[in-house]
């Protein structure tokens, strides 16, 4: 009796072969778009500075050689080898020492220590950080399960049990002790990633690595009520860091009345919307904008999306939306068709990390969210975002690849086997079922 294949109810099916095909394919051409447009944002400074190709945009080229050779090499890992405790310390001892580093021989710029020079290059460590905070976290949920207290009951005239919560306070704090006990070994890793993040000073980054952990201990299954307060008073915390340093202060004013701030904190802000509107419909052209004249601050990296918006108009804005949206349907499936728990919550996380950071990116550009360091993934000109980006990507497509070998035993955690190896296993296991019935 043959095997019915899992049906893919998803029109991307009738164009490419696969989940990793269609999304790498939307990936490349964030990556084209990115390149293009990193020309053009400084092609400006690169004549004037002498450097002509040899400037960013060379750079860049050299960037993308290396984190794509390192994205092959997390595609062809098995992401099941996550699991491996001893790794997991390794990765994150790693990403730990280089925040800390950036303490001790960080260069200092715009008032920030975030990174770490090498040569010609610069590394910003708090980048690794919002993946590894994912892995931490999505490994430590194959261990820890959200389990609600049980509810107390007392007798009552008539002699039955009804529920009863107790006396309220003590109640309170043993909900509480349940809730730190369970947070604490899933959050631990991610929550010195936060402090060490925050103290460069980078609180966008550092909102990031909080925010992609919790939210797949929500999705694991937290409680509804412990979701809402953790939310609530992250929200709280979140807002008195920014009011308690000037310039958070008036990047939140400029947020709400950009234009009275525009010689101000508001100036980028305004310099971004002037230049989206001034695209229209289909663009000024290939290198024909005026933002890489110096009008628009960190035109190449933060608002890499606005110098593309008045080169291509509001077309080609479409078609990064596009792609970032097809990102999201593909990585969410992929999530979905995951052979193992592990694989959909790394899959959920790494969607999230990149997806997200796309839409805060566009809409900070666009005057709805405040100005951060958070880069438009594969757009923005940094070696360390590209990195990132491409190592997620990487493990995201082996994780789809997994999702095509069919739905068997993936083996245990200890041994962890190859896919090479699993399917080779399988096919001894069918060879001498048939010897039996011989």
């Amino acid at each position: 009796m043959k095997r019915k294949k899992r049906r893919h109810n998803v029109w991307w099916r009738s164009i490419f072969k696969n989940d990793a095909q269609g999304m790498l394919t939307f990936i490349v051409l964030l990556i084209i778009i990115g390149s293009i447009n990193v020309y053009s944002a400084t092609f400006v400074e690169a004549t004037l500075s002498g450097s002509s190709m040899g400037g960013f945009f060379g750079k860049h080229l050299g960037i993308l050689i290396v984190c794509g050779l390192a994205g092959i090499g997390a595609y062809r890992m098995d992401y099941r080898r996550l699991q491996n405790q001893r790794f997991n310390y390794i990765v994150m001892g790693i990403i730990l020492f280089l925040l800390v580093a950036v303490f001790l021989i960080g260069d200092v710029v715009n008032g920030a220590r975030r990174w770490i020079s090498i040569g010609s290059m610069s590394m910003q460590p708090s980048e690794f950080a919002k993946l590894g905070a994912i892995i931490w976290t999505a490994t430590g949920l194959l261990k820890y399960k959200w389990k609600d207290l049980p509810v107390r009951k007392k007798k009552t005239v008539t002699g039955r049990r009804s529920p009863s919560m107790g006396n309220g306070i003590q109640r309170l704090f043993q909900y509480i002790w349940h809730t730190v006990t369970y947070l604490a070994p899933l959050m631990s890793v991610p929550m010195v990633f936060f402090v060490a993040t925050l103290l460069q000073p980078d609180m966008g980054t550092a909102v990031l690595i909080l925010f992609f952990p919790f939210v797949l201990i929500v999705i694991a299954g937290l409680n509804r009520t412990v979701t809402l307060s953790l939310f609530g008073m992250g929200a709280v915390g979140a807002f008195l860091l920014a009011i308690i340093q000037p310039y958070r202060l008036d990047r939140l004013r400029s947020l709400f009345d950009p234009w009275s701030y525009a010689q101000e904190g508001g100036y980028q802000t305004v310099q971004g919307l002037l230049a989206i509107g001034s695209g229209g419909l289909w663009g000024q052209g290939f290198t024909h904008g005026t933002s890489q004249y110096f009008y628009l601050p960190e035109a190449h990296t933060d608002f890499a999306f606005a110098v593309w918006a008045q080169e291509t108009g509001f077309i080609g804005s479409l078609v990064v939306v596009f792609c970032v949206y097809m990102f999201f349907r593909i990585g969410f499936h992929i999530a979905k068709q995951s052979r193992d728990y592990l694989g959909s919550l790394l899959a959920t996380g790494i969607t999230l990390l990149i997806g997200f950071q796309a839409v805060f990116n566009m809409f900070m550009v666009c005057g709805c969210l405040p100005v951060t360091g958070v880069p438009l993934p594969f757009i923005s000109y940094g070696g360390s975002s590209m990195l990132l980006n491409l190592v997620a990507v990487g493990i995201l497509a082996n994780i789809a690849k997994r999702n095509e070998a069919g739905v068997k035993s993936i083996g245990t955690h200890a041994a962890m086997p190859s896919l090479r190896e699993e399917t080779q296993s399988r096919f001894k296991i069918h060879s001498s079922k048939g010897e039996s019935h011989e």
